[in-house]
């Protein structure tokens, strides 16, 4: 975990120097990440608890935030963004299924929307034996991850610049949720969300970190 932290500080710290080498490291760094490095409570996946994910902050970095995410059955993180961001997913327990959709639109400008025009990505379903997941400000970055297995998933998070961070003209970045809007486009490859900075049916409680 130590080599994760090192190279996500070196990747987005500013100024951010060889950025696609720099990634290209910190990716490597986090496919060798496993649930013992990390201190994975197996029993969160397992129990039943009121909140349907569980949050675990690792480290929290001006220019990076890391952390996890235990996911029990069938529970999922709904369809958000990481606006301006990108996200590294890491699944160290289990299995997710995750769906991307990636801005038509300048995805600056679509911030200031309060509905976007977006491409689907096909859906993929990650293990723990596959690499992580790279989400860009443009590919893939409004997406959802479920849980479909019965023993849960849980998945380490790298995002950069954090949720909160300054954005020029625009002020701090917020999480939005997004939601299908009641007219869609003819094009099936397409989808018309829109946003929202609330979502009745998601919250999370917490744990501590336990890892490396």
């Amino acid at each position: 975990m130590d080599a994760v932290r090192r190279h996500a500080v070196a990747t987005f710290s500013r100024p951010h120097g060889n950025l696609d080498e720099n990634l290209r490291r910190l990716v490597a760094a986090m496919s060798l990440l496993t649930r013992e490095d990390v201190g994975l409570d197996v029993k969160l996946m397992r129990d039943i608890r009121e909140a349907p994910v569980t949050y675990v902050s690792i480290q929290e970095h001006e220019d990076v935030t890391i952390s996890m995410f235990v996911l029990r059955h069938r529970s999922r993180l709904p369809l958000h963004d990481h606006p301006l961001m990108y996200g590294i997913i890491k699944v160290v327990s289990g299995i997710i299924e995750i769906k991307n959709y990636s801005f038509i639109q300048d995805p600056t400008e679509s911030l200031r929307l309060s509905e976007v025009l977006v491409k689907k990505e096909p859906p993929r379903i990650i293990s723990e034996n596959d690499p992580p997941i790279v989400l860009t400000p443009t590919k893939g970055n409004i997406h959802e991850i479920t849980c479909p297995h019965s023993a849960g998933a849980a998945f380490v998070d790298v995002l950069a610049p954090p949720y909160g961070s300054f954005v020029p003209s625009l002020g701090p970045r917020s999480c939005f949720y997004y939601f299908e809007s009641d007219e869609q486009p003819a094009n099936p490859e397409t989808a018309r969300f829109v946003k929202s900075l609330e979502h009745p049916e998601f919250w999370t409680d917490v744990a501590p970190y336990c890892g490396q």
